[in-house]
């Protein structure tokens, strides 16, 4: 009997171990998944135009995921990621990307991160962002500050990489939605209003 125990215990033990979620040593950044609530919005966001300039990455940690107490480092530019779906986004609600002459988007992701907690018969995972972003004019007085953030989760009998990676893209597209629909931002924006 005792035998019969001891081989339950060991069964059960590689089955858990069998689903835990396997995963690198680092993690390369989530590119930003496609906005999921803008629309293009008209003549009046046709109207107004950015410049989109860089975002430094200035979280306390390069961890991007914690898995089962695990901490793994980002790879590649969480930076450039940001100011890319931060253009991709305005164009999607049809604000104008320029190059000079206009009030520009800038800022710092301060939070981008994950965590994943290995289980039976599934493994859970949360994703959570923050980003500062500040306006300034084309002669950079600062016309507006804000911190905008978002979250994700998911829970999934297989999840690995891919689906963390996803679910990071997912945080920061709501944080970047956030920000690119907030009015006290865009009516900064009018400030560079086509004429």
């Amino acid at each position: 009997m005792k035998t019969l125990n001891v081989s339950l215990a060991s069964l059960l033990a590689a089955l858990v171990a069998g689903c835990a979620p396997h995963f690198g040593l680092t993690m390369k950044v989530p590119p930003i998944p496609q906005a999921q609530h803008v629309e293009p919005e008209g003549a009046d966001a046709a109207a107004l135009q950015v410049k989109v300039g860089a975002f430094e990455d200035a979280r306390l940690s390069t961890t991007i995921a914690e898995v089962d107490n695990r901490e793994i480092p980002s790879a590649g530019s969480a930076g450039a990621e940001v100011q890319e779906g931060f253009e991709r986004y305005f164009k999607d609600v049809g604000v104008r990307i320029v190059r000079r002459d206009a009030p520009i988007l800038e800022g710092e992701i301060s939070e981008w991160s994950s965590k994943v907690l290995p289980g039976f018969p599934s493994s859970d995972a949360e994703a959570k962002a923050k980003i500062r972003v500040t306006v300034k004019d084309s002669e950079y007085h600062v016309l507006y500050r804000g911190v905008f953030s978002g979250e994700a989760t998911v829970s999934h009998p297989l999840l690995d990489e891919e689906h963390v990676r996803e679910l990071l893209g997912q945080a920061m597209a709501a944080a970047i939605e956030a920000a690119v629909t907030d009015e006290m931002l865009r009516s900064q924006l009018s400030r560079g209003r086509i004429e």
